[in-house]
């Protein structure tokens, strides 16, 4: 049975793309058939993060929402240099679809659960994994909404962790069935096994992971994902306990 995973953080700069991006990324070496959503038509970050900067016409997510072309139309091979066949990426916005022309046009919502859906049955997925825009808007209450899983994002300081728990609230009132934080970016010195605790306690939800901060990444400058880079580094050890959380029992992952 296939399942919808959305991965959001209350600000930006939390690590949120590149997280959900190393998610569809293992998830795929470990045998799923996955499909990475970037909804985040105001700032997409995942046509960088797998090396699509050619300028050759395509289509993408903003295309499929304003009537341009149908959502299948918009996914592309995401891990054939990595020999993974079955991990797609569908781009938030191509060069035919800026931000500006989709806001100002407008777009029936509803279109983002069907195409979800639609990409679900063509592709026969077993996840679909969205990454959303920072905060919330139409895109990300629509995903959350949709999904049968969340994974928040968050930094150890009090202005994103007071973000977190706004998520959270909104999550558990829309019914989503698994919920897992990541709290990112820890810095040196830090604690885990104290931050993970209090920020159980201050949220009632489960803390998948605290991952620490990793100077290797910045090291990538974006050139790799973290999980070829490094496989065995404890951030990665990270994204496979998230996995683990919001899994339904067809996506474990495979170790």
């Amino acid at each position: 049975m296939s399942q919808i995973i959305t991965v959001h953080s209350y600000r930006g700069g939390t690590g949120k793309s590149s997280t959900a991006a190393n998610l569809g990324l293992l998830l795929a070496a470990s045998g799923h058939r996955v499909a990475l959503v970037d909804t985040d038509i105001h700032t997409p970050a995942l046509d960088v993060m797998f090396g699509r900067t050619d300028t050759r016409p395509r289509r993408s997510l903003s295309d499929y929402l304003i009537g341009r072309c149908e959502i299948e139309d918009a996914v592309y091979p995401a891990g054939t240099d990595a020999g993974h066949d079955g991990f797609f990426l569908v781009p938030a916005r191509s060069r035919s679809a800026a931000a500006a022309e989709i806001l100002g046009r407008g777009y029936d919502v509803g279109l983002l659960r069907e195409g979800f859906d639609r990409l679900i049955d063509s592709l026969a997925l077993d996840v679909l994994l969205l990454d959303t825009h920072a905060g919330f808007n139409n895109e990300t209450v629509t995903a959350i909404a949709g999904s049968d899983a969340l994974v928040v994002v968050t930094r150890a300081d009090r202005l994103d962790l007071a973000g977190a728990r706004e998520t959270v609230s909104l999550a558990n009132r829309l019914g989503v069935a698994r919920l897992a934080v990541a709290v990112n970016m820890a810095p040196g010195g830090t604690v885990h096994d104290r931050l993970h605790e209090e920020v159980e306690q201050a949220y009632a939800t489960r803390v998948s992971a605290v991952l620490p901060y990793a100077p290797e990444m910045v090291s990538l400058a974006g050139e790799r994902l973290f999980c070829t880079a490094y496989p065995h580094h404890p951030v990665v050890a990270g994204y496979r306990r998230i996995i683990s959380d919001v899994s339904n029992g067809t996506t474990a992952i495979r170790r």
